[in-house]
């Protein structure tokens, strides 16, 4: 575990401690979770639904245009 130092403001820091003391954490437990909640939320790379790759489902009945696929997908008609 690395040990790092954050800048925060008075009052916010007085917020924290006490919302750890009514929990019965340390600030230090919170801010550690707060961080990962974040990661988890934020820190996925997003990824493109051209990344996935595609599903052997047979044999294609006919060719596809990149933009034909696009707009079946958004129109939900096929």
């Amino acid at each position: 575990m690395r040990a790092i130092s954050v800048h925060v403001e008075d009052e916010e820091y007085q917020r924290l401690k006490s919302l750890a003391a009514l929990r019965r954490r340390p600030v230090a437990a919170l801010i550690r979770k707060a961080m990962a909640d974040f990661l988890e939320r934020e820190g996925r790379p997003e990824r493109s639904i051209l990344d996935i790759p595609a599903h052997e489902s047979g044999r294609l009945l006919r060719g596809w245009a990149r933009s034909e696929l696009y707009d079946e997908m958004l129109d939900g008609r096929g």
